[in-house]
């Protein structure tokens, strides 16, 4: 019963969190920086999920278990507005598009053309 559980809970964490640290970053900085702006986005995941390590203890300790579930949930809550008002949507878009390389019409005429 233990690795239903765990696989399951483990999807849903890749589902949402690592959407915004490994996928979508490849997809929206230009290709001049895209090796860059995608490490330096996994970093930042990385240094956040090392912060939460060391401070979940302290945070238990000092506001319970409640108080730590209320912290999360507000910075959750933080992050999808954060993605959802900074970060465009790139479906239907080619990786030019959606990283601003190029207009969207230039990159349409060029499809055409090509």
């Amino acid at each position: 019963m233990t690795l239903p559980l765990f696989a399951i809970s483990y999807f849903f964490i890749e589902l949402g969190p690592n959407m915004t640290t490994f996928v979508y970053p490849s997809e929206v900085f230009p290709t001049s920086v895209r090796g860059t702006g995608d490490g330096i986005s996994a970093a930042a995941g990385k240094t956040g999920a090392f912060l939460g390590a060391l401070l979940v203890p302290h945070l238990l300790a000092s506001v319970g278990i409640s108080g730590v579930m209320g912290i999360m949930a507000a910075v959750s809550v933080l992050g999808i507005g954060l993605t959802l008002v900074a970060l465009p949507e790139p479906k239907g878009q080619t990786l030019e598009s959606a990283s601003a390389e190029v207009k969207p019409e230039v990159a349409v005429a060029a499809t055409a053309v090509g």
